[in-house]
């Protein structure tokens, strides 16, 4: 029988999911291996599930090791999806390059209205994941994907059963990540000018020409223009979409309760509490993003100005070769953490309610229940049942916020700006306190705060 240690000996990797066998001298040819007794040795060491077949025949036949041989490797737990609302109706990509660094918005701006009565989404639910196992025969518990409770949005109703959302009206759909909206239209066919002054509206507003300076365009839903949009004043509701981009002259601001999409910003102010998808460059601008700023799919520049992300900021380039000052931020913003004590004053104040008109409204039933109310009780108790059907909404949208809140944080503590050709010298990254500037160039980096240093490694 082969004495193993006097030939090999094993390493096992600290999370314990690989061994690797090293062999430290030669075998002699009569030193013969059998399965089982490789196996045995194997187990002495704790390594026991996970081996590896083909390394196990190798030494069997009496192969000389010269180097480390992985004869064991773990199964790593797949963790769960998260639930999501899948889209029913025509959904849109922004992914038609052309091949010249140029992306076409068409999409996003031509989406289809739905009528009344239509189902336009459904709630795709939340996986357990599958364990794993490590070298030891350890379970590695995989982590549920996150669930959400599905909520009716503006002029929607929720199928229960279904888990899906249907339509109430003609209009166009907005869509959040646990929410769907359906808005009535308003169409301008041209530019705005003059004739049609500043637009105000409960809806989607849908521009097929340009917004030139000077006018402001305000809706509950989404901002869709065809043309550029130049020094002018854009609030949204949901997303807001630019077909031709954003040419600021330090005069426009753009801001977004969901995403912005355009193909490129120049001397703009834009804000948008979800994620900020640019197809060419980003130049001298201000943009603040509640999640992530993309920059990639065409020439995928950012260039001067301030960029800010609660999450990750994504690109090609980053600063230039004249080194122009360009200033990177990860974390959560002033504006969002304001956000949040406004959600969580809420939630406390709809708690507080529903505890008051509770009590209020057992009394009313209680004396129901003995008699029927008189009309003035009928009326106040209708009134108090529509105060706590108001404070249980205000309650759910409050909890729902501040459960996204919570999701962000997670992310930002594993924020980070990622490169895929360069980033220039002269360009500032500030993980909140943290701060580097760069001094020398780097190419397909991943740039994170890690132990309180901000490291650059590869991609």
């Amino acid at each position: 029988m082969l004495e193993m240690d006097d030939y090999f000996k094993i390493d096992v990797s600290t999370d314990k999911m690989q061994a690797h066998l090293i062999q430290t001298k030669e075998r002699n040819e009569e030193d013969h291996l059998t399965r089982d007794e490789l196996e045995e040795w194997l187990k002495e060491y704790g390594v026991t599930h996970g081996l590896i077949e083909e390394s196990l025949l190798l030494l069997i036949n009496g192969e000389t090791v010269t180097s480390p041989l992985k004869v064991a490797a773990g199964r790593p737990a797949v963790n769960g999806n998260h639930a999501y609302l899948k889209a029913l109706f025509h959904s849109y990509e922004t992914t038609n390059d052309d091949g010249l660094g140029t992306v076409n918005l068409r999409d996003v701006i031509d989406i289809e209205s739905v009528t009344s009565g239509e189902k336009i989404a459904c709630k795709i639910a939340a996986t357990d994941g599958v364990n794993g196992v490590n070298i030891f025969g350890e379970e590695l518990k995989a982590v549920p994907g996150r669930d959400f409770v599905l909520r009716k949005g503006k002029n929607t109703r929720v199928d229960e059963t279904e888990q899906a959302v249907y339509s109430l009206i003609n209009g166009q759909v907005s869509m959040s990540e646990k929410q769907v909206h359906v808005y009535p239209i308003f169409e301008v066919k041209g530019d705005v000018d003059m004739k049609i002054g500043n637009i105000t509206f409960v809806g989607n507003v849908i521009i097929n020409g340009n917004v030139p300076t000077g006018f402001s365009v305000q809706a509950d839903g989404d901002i869709r223009v065809r043309g550029t949009v130049e020094g002018a004043r854009l609030l949204a509701g949901g997303s807001i979409y630019v077909g031709a981009g954003i040419v600021g002259q330090h005069k426009s601001f753009l801001k977004a309760g969901q995403d912005i999409q355009t193909t490129f910003i120049n001397e703009g102010e834009v804000e948008a509490d979800g994620t900020i998808e640019v197809t060419q460059a980003i130049l001298h601008s201000s943009s603040i993003a509640g999640r992530s700023i993309i920059c990639t799919k065409g020439k995928g520049n950012i260039v001067g100005g301030t960029v800010s992300a609660g999450e990750e900021i994504r690109a090609k380039t980053i600063g230039n070769a004249m080194q122009t000052k360009t200033s990177l931020y990860i974390g959560m913003n002033a504006r969002l953490m304001n956000k949040q004590k406004a959600a969580e004053s809420n939630q406390k104040k709809a708690q507080d309610e529903l505890v008051k008109l509770g009590k209020l409204l057992k009394v009313y039933m209680d004396k129901h229940k003995t008699k029927p109310l008189a009309g003035k009780e009928k009326i106040l108790m209708l009134r108090v049942q529509h105060s706590f059907r108001a404070a249980k909404e205000l309650l759910d949208q409050s909890t729902d916020e501040l459960e996204s809140y919570g999701v962000s944080e997670e992310r930002q503590r594993q924020g980070a700006v990622y490169v895929q050709q360069t980033i220039y010298p002269n360009v500032d990254i500030h993980f909140g306190k943290y701060r580097r500037k760069l001094v020398a160039p780097h190419q397909y980096a991943r740039i994170s705060l890690i132990d309180r240093e901000i490291t650059i490694a590869s991609l």
